[in-house]
C-alpha cells in the first residue's frame, strides 16, 4: 500500500492537473463507448486497455470511475424488458439504453432548431438573428458565407455572400414551431420570402440514426433503438412527413419488410405500433430460413420464434422452419406452433428434433393440415412418427419423409384416402408389411416416390400397380433392391396413368422392361433412365423403343452404351421432346446429332462427355435454329466433347453454348452402396469423389480427344474406321462382352 502511495504521489507531481482530468475525461468516454458497443459480456480486452492507459492515476479513481460505468450500465439493462417487451428477442446485446438516451438528447435539442433557405444574399448574419428574434429568443444562428477573396487583378478589395440557407436555434421548443408556422407574409425579407422547415438531424446516436419530429410527436418513443441499417426518415434531405402517410399504405409497406424490422417498427410511435401489427393480416407464409439475422454466431431460439408467431400465427396458413440455425427448446417449440398457429395447412419442422408426446400435442392442434415435411430425421424412429401423424394423418395430402433412416412405416395405416403425394426417398428401412398398409390406406395416391427403399418386393409392386389406378408420377431408384427382380419390374408397365417414371442406376432394367414400359404407358411424358441396368441388358433394341412413347417431353440416357447415332436417329421421331440428357454416351456421334435437327420443340441438350461429338455436328445444330423475335433460345452443353471452342460461331442463332461438363456427376458414384444422388448439375457430387478418380477420368478423356481430333498424334481421319477402333478398345477394356 505505502508503494502504491509513493508511486501514486510520484507520478502525480510529475503530471500536471490538467492533463490528468483531459486525459480522464478521454479515457471515461472512451470506456463508456466500450461499454455501448460490447456491454459486460466481452469487456476483457476493453478493461486491460483502460487500465494500461489509465495507469497513472490513483487505483481508487480508477475503480470508482468503473464501478460508476458499470452500476449505470446495469441499471440500463433493467429498464431494457420494460421498454422493449418481448421486442428485446431480436436486440439483445445489439441495442441497449445508450442509445434511447443519446437519442433523446439530440431529439430534444433537435426540436429547437430550424432551418431557414431562400434568404437573400444581402442579409447578414445579425441581421437574420435579430430578424427571427421576434418569434422568442435565440441562442445561435449560423449563416455560412462564400468568400472570394480577391479579384482576377488582384487589386479590389475581396468580398462575400451568404449561402442562402441558415441553421438557428431557439432557446425553447415552442419558439421554434411559433417560427415554423409564421405565414409568407411574415417571412419576407428583402423583397424575398424566406423558407423554414424542420431541422433533421445526421448526426449518429448510437448504432441508429435519430429520427427527426417528422415520425410521431415527442410524447411518442422515437426509433432511436433502430438496427444498424438506416432508419426510415434518415439521410433524407426532403422534409417528408411519414406520420402523412395513408394507414392502409403504411400497412403495405411494413409488410414488405423483414421479421425483424417488423417488430422493431412497432417502437416507433402508436400509429406504427398499430400497422405493424395489422400487417400480419397479408402474411399467410412463412420461411424463417429467409431471415438473415439468424446465423451460426445468433442462431434462432424459443423467445424469437414466440416472438414471431404470437404476431403471424394466427393468419398463416403455411409455415417453414427448414434450414434454420437454431438452438430452440423443441417442446416449447413445439407447443408455441401448436397454440399460435391453429389454421395452419402446410407445416415443415424438418431439423427439429422433438419427443414423441411434444409430437403427438402438435399433432392434435392442427385440424387444418394438408401438407406435412418431416425430413432429414435419421435420428427420429418409428414412436414418434407415429405420434405426429395420430390426429392428423387421416387429412394430410402431401408428406414428405425423405432420409429418415429409421423409419419403419408402421404410422403408414394412419394416412387416410385423400393422400395425394408421399415422398419416401432414401428412408431404407420402411418394410414389406409398410407398403402393404400404404397400398390398403391410400388408394387414390397420384405420386409415390421410393428412391433407395430396397425392402421393396415384387409383391409390393404388384399390389400398387393394382391398388393405386390414379398413380401418375414413380421413382424407384438406386442399386441396392435386393427383394425385387427384373419379372417385378414389369408391373410398372400396367400402371397406365403414369407420366413421369424414374428409374437410375436400378440395375434391374432390362431391354423387356423397356419395351413393356414404351407399349404400356401412353401418357408417359418424363423418363429418366441414367446409369440404369448395365451394357448387356440394355441394347438398342430397347433404348429404340422408347420412340413409342409420343408424349414424351423429357427423356435421360445418361451413361447407356447402347445409345449411338442410330438409335438417336430413332428417337429423332419424338417431336415433343424439349429436353435430352446424353450425359456420357461414349458411342454418340455427329450422326447422332444431326439426327436432333428434326425435333422442333428442343429447349436443353446435354452432349457432357460423349467424346465423339465434334465441331462439324455442333456447328450444324447452332445453324439449324436462328434466332427469332419470340423463339425461346436452346441450351447445348458440350463439354467434355471433342468440341473447339474457338472454331465455333453462333451468330444469328439462339443457340447457347455451355462449355462446362456435367459428365461428372452422372459417372462419379458417391458411394459403393448408393449410386444416387439426384439432384442434376449438384456440384457436391463432383466434390465427393477423390482427386486420384478425377484425375484418371480426366486424363483418359483426355487421351480420348486426343485419338479423335488430334490432326498430328491421330492418324484415324475416316468417322467408319475411328468407330471400329473405338470399339475394339471397349471390347479390350471390358466395356463391351462378346
Amino acid at each position: 500500500m505505502d508503494f502504491n502511495r509513493s508511486f501514486t504521489s510520484n507520478l502525480g507531481s510529475a503530471t500536471s492537473a490538467k492533463s490528468q482530468q483531459s486525459m480522464f475525461k478521454a479515457l471515461r468516454r472512451l470506456h463508456g463507448q466500450n461499454l455501448e458497443s460490447r456491454g459486460l459480456h466481452d469487456m476483457t480486452e476493453a478493461f486491460q486497455s483502460f487500465v494500461t492507459r489509465a495507469r497513472f492515476f490513483s487505483i481508487g479513481k480508477l475503480r470508482r470511475t468503473w464501478s460508476h460505468s458499470a452500476a449505470e450500465f446495469m441499471k440500463y439493462r433493467r429498464l431494457l424488458p420494460m421498454l422493449l417487451a418481448d421486442g428485446e428477442a431480436f436486440d439483445g446485446g445489439e441495442t441497449d439504453d445508450f442509445d434511447a438516451s443519446i437519442a433523446f438528447q439530440h431529439t430534444s435539442r433537435d426540436d429547437r432548431k430550424i432551418v431557414v433557405s431562400n434568404i437573400s444574399s444581402r442579409v447578414t448574419q445579425s441581421q437574420l438573428q435579430s430578424f427571427f428574434s421576434q418569434y422568442g429568443k435565440i441562442t445561435s444562428c449560423i449563416l455560412p458565407r462564400e468568400e472570394k477573396k480577391t479579384s482576377i487583378f488582384g487589386t479590389l478589395p475581396k468580398h462575400s455572400k451568404n449561402c442562402g440557407t441558415a441553421t438557428i436555434t431557439f432557446k425553447k421548443a415552442e419558439h421554434a414551431e411559433r417560427a415554423k408556422n409564421a405565414s409568407p407574409e411574415e417571412l419576407k425579407f428583402y423583397e424575398q420570402v424566406m423558407v423554414v422547415s424542420a431541422y433533421v438531424s445526421k448526426k449518429r446516436g448510437g448504432k441508429g440514426l435519430v429520427l427527426s419530429d417528422d415520425v410521431g410527436s415527442r410524447e411518442d418513443t422515437p426509433l432511436s433503438r433502430a438496427s444498424s441499417t438506416q432508419s426510415l426518415a434518415s439521410g433524407s434531405e426532403q422534409n417528408f412527413n411519414l406520420g402523412g402517410v395513408p394507414d392502409k399504405v403504411l400497412k403495405r409497406v411494413i409488410s414488405f419488410l423483414p421479421i425483424h424490422e417488423t417488430i422493431r417498427v412497432e417502437r416507433v410511435n402508436k400509429k406504427f405500433m398499430e400497422e405493424s401489427i395489422k400487417s400480419w393480416e397479408l402474411v399467410n407464409r412463412l420461411i424463417l430460413a429467409r431471415e438473415t439475422v439468424f446465423s451460426k454466431q445468433r442462431p434462432m431460439r424459443t423467445n424469437h420464434l414466440k416472438a414471431i408467431l404470437t404476431r403471424a400465427g394466427v393468419h398463416l396458413r403455411s409455415l417453414d422452419m427448414s434450414g434454420i440455425v437454431h438452438l430452440l427448446d423443441d417442446r416449447r417449440a413445439l407447443k408455441v406452433i401448436a397454440t399460435c398457429c391453429p389454421n395452419l395447412v402446410e407445416l415443415d419442422i424438418s431439423g427439429t428434433h422433438a419427443q414423441a408426446e411434444a409430437l403427438e400435442e402438435l399433432g392434435e392442434s392442427l385440424a387444418h393440415l394438408e401438407q406435412l415435411s418431416y425430413r432429414g430425421m435419421e435420428t427420429t424412429g418409428d414412436k414418434a412418427f407415429y405420434f405426429l401423424l395420430k390426429n392428423c394423418g387421416h387429412s394430410l395430402k402431401f408428406v414428405d419423409l425423405r432420409n429418415s433412416k429409421r423409419l419403419h412405416g408402421r404410422s403408414f395405416r394412419l394416412f387416410g384416402s385423400q393422400l395425394e403425394s408421399l415422398y419416401l426417398d432414401g428412408s431404407s428401412k420402411i418394410d414389406e408389411m409398410a407398403f402393404e398398409d400404404l397400398c390398403t390406406s391410400c388408394g387414390g395416391l397420384k405420386e409415390l416416390r421410393m428412391n433407395e427403399c430396397y425392402k421393396i418386393t415384387d409383391e409390393n409392386l404388384s399390389m400398387i400397380a393394382r391398388r393405386m389406378e390414379d398413380l401418375s408420377i414413380l421413382t424407384l431408384c438406386g442399386d441396392g433392391f435386393k427383394n425385387l427382380t427384373a419379372a417385378g419390374l414389369i408391373h410398372i408397365s400396367h400402371m397406365k396413368n403414369i407420366t413421369e417414371l424414374a428409374l437410375d442406376y436400378n440395375t434391374l432394367v432390362n431391354d423387356e422392361l423397356l419395351i413393356s414400359v414404351s407399349a404400356g404407358l401412353p401418357l408417359l411424358a418424363s423418363l429418366s433412365l441414367a446409369n440404369a441396368g448395365d451394357d448387356s441388358s440394355i441394347t438398342a433394341e430397347g433404348v429404340s423403343a422408347i420412340r413409342n412413347l409420343k408424349e414424351l417431353t423429357q427423356l435421360d440416357v445418361s451413361s447407356l452404351a447402347a445409345v449411338n447415332s442410330k438409335v438417336m436417329t430413332q428417337l429423332g421421331a419424338l417431336e415433343k421432346l424439349e429436353i435430352i440428357q446424353l450425359r456420357n454416351c461414349t458411342y454418340l456421334g455427329n450422326e447422332g446429332v444431326r439426327a436432333m435437327l428434326k425435333i422442333p420443340n428442343l429447349r436443353h441438350v446435354d452432349l457432357s462427355g460423349s467424346i465423339l461429338v465434334s465441331n462439324e455436328s455442333i456447328q450444324e445444330f447452332i445453324k439449324a435454329f436462328p434466332s427469332g423475335p419470340k423463339l425461346p433460345p436452346i441450351t447445348l452443353v458440350v463439354g467434355g466433347t471433342a468440341a473447339d471452342a474457338s472454331k465455333l460461331s453462333v451468330r444469328g442463332s439462339r443457340v447457347v453454348v455451355d462449355f462446362s461438363d456435367y459428365s461428372t456427376i452422372v459417372a462419379m458414384q458417391t458411394s459403393q452402396s448408393s449410386a444416387s444422388k439426384f439432384a442434376i448439375g449438384s456440384s457436391s457430387d463432383v466434390e465427393d469423389c477423390s482427386d486420384d478418380e478425377f484425375e484418371a477420368l480426366t486424363a483418359q478423356r483426355s487421351f480420348y480427344i486426343d485419338a479423335v481430333c488430334g490432326e498430328e498424334d491421330s492418324p484415324i481421319t475416316d468417322n467408319g474406321k475411328l468407330a471400329e477402333w473405338a470399339e475394339k478398345e471397349a471390347r479390350s477394356l471390358g466395356l463391351i462382352k462378346d
